[in-house]
């Protein structure tokens, strides 16, 4: 079969992210069960494997970006018509963004189904991450979307109970958890010149990746350090990435007095990201709940490429995580925002290389045999395979 993909959110120059990941991902996946696509997105797509089509959004984006969200619908349209009649793809997988309602349309006039991915609702998103001036229009592009789409994917049980709530037929959501290329992030990797570039030779490294959402908890995992490192000097963490939070986390950081144990390497690209992990001992995911209470939905990359890696992980067990990784099996849970906690587990692990290495081998097989790329295209093409018309 052959998929139209289409990314149809503004994103610029970034292309480091979990969401990068995720669309890599999935397209060689589809590719290693033998299938083909072509992709329609707004900005550089670095994958490989199918033509990709770049449709702009307007340069005054960041003047007017809801306006010009809404606009981008019919430039998409025009430009997505012409691309359908030569690609001639089988089915549409879209990857659900605000404002936009085009793959609805393109599905009705192709008579083609429509895959949607669904990472959590845009006008929650908004209300909760951002802001909104037209969240009629927003909830009204949600809604032709959410009803058009014949098969609604989602990364976590969490979400899928969400949609349920917003009226959305459960019979045609299915969950689909994020993944690992297991080839990519693997225990053969080498980390030496990790080790060696940030002088960590003889220390127990904690690791830490990501874009410092709110969601990821980076300041329980900041409050951690102080209180392990007092125990353990041995201890060092490395903290990768960038974002919102990085000022809060430097500040804690620097108040605790804990400078010369922890190491920001700013942003790095993802290519480069099995390096820094294979030079770690341990690997953290902290994740809290949403900031408005409710429960945690996603299904966080990381946590499946820290398994990859063959390294054992400390998370915390908010909504789909705790599905994940099971305590004392292949990884260890710990109480939701508690940094002492987090910290108690890291010296556990610290002092048991025994603990380590089984914990991470567990991890390693999971993520092989049930979270790979493959895997996450394989539930996508079973679910749309019976409504592709031959």
């Amino acid at each position: 079969m052959k998929a139209l993909f289409l990314r149809t959110d503004f994103y610029g120059s970034i292309n480091v992210g979990g969401s990068f990941s995720h669309v890599k991902g999935f397209l060689d996946g589809l590719q290693q069960l033998g299938h083909e696509f072509a992709a329609i997105a707004s900005g550089n797509l670095s994958v490989s494997g199918g033509t990709v089509y770049t449709i702009p959004y307007s340069s005054l984006f960041r003047n007017l970006p809801e306006v010009l969200s809404i606009a981008y619908n019919f430039t998409l349209l025009r430009e997505a018509r012409k691309i359908i009649r030569k690609e001639k793809p089988d089915f549409i997988y879209h990857r659900h963004s605000e404002f936009n309602y085009s793959s609805a349309m393109l599905a009705d006039e192709f008579a083609i189904p429509l895959v949607l991915e669904c990472n959590g609702s845009e006008v929650w998103v908004k209300k909760n991450w951002g802001r909104i001036y037209l969240e009629k229009i927003l909830q009204m592009a949600e809604n032709v979307q959410f009803n058009r789409a014949d098969i609604i994917t989602v990364v976590s049980n969490v979400m899928k109970e969400d949609l349920a709530r917003l009226g959305i037929d459960k019979k045609k959501i299915i969950v689909n958890p994020n993944g690992v290329d297991p080839a990519a992030f693997s225990p053969r990797i080498d980390g030496v010149e990790i080790t060696e570039r940030y002088k960590l030779g003889g220390k127990i490294v904690a690791g830490f990746v990501g874009t410092f959402g709110a969601w990821h908890g980076v300041e329980v995992l900041a409050r951690s350090i102080k209180p392990t490192v007092q125990k353990n000097p041995h201890v060092h963490f490395l903290i990768i990435g960038d974002g919102v939070l990085r000022g809060d986390v430097e500040r804690i950081i620097r108040e605790d007095k804990v400078e010369n144990f922890a190491t920001l390497t700013g942003a790095i690209p993802h290519a480069t990201i099995p390096r820094y992990l294979a030079a770690c001992d341990i690997l953290l995911s902290p994740h809290v709940q949403n900031s408005d209470g409710t429960l945690f939905f996603g299904s966080p990359t990381k946590l499946f490429e820290y398994m990859g890696m063959g390294k054992p992980v400390i998370a915390s067990g908010v909504g789909q995580i705790g599905e994940v990784i099971h305590d004392g099996v292949n990884g260890m849970l710990i109480e939701h925002k508690n940094h002492m906690d987090l910290a108690e587990k890291i010296l556990l692990l610290a002092e048991n290389p025994k603990l380590r290495k089984s914990l991470g081998d567990a991890a390693r097989q999971d993520a092989v045999e049930r979270f790979s790329w493959q895997k996450n295209a394989e539930r996508v093409i079973t679910a749309v395979e019976p409504l592709v018309q031959r």
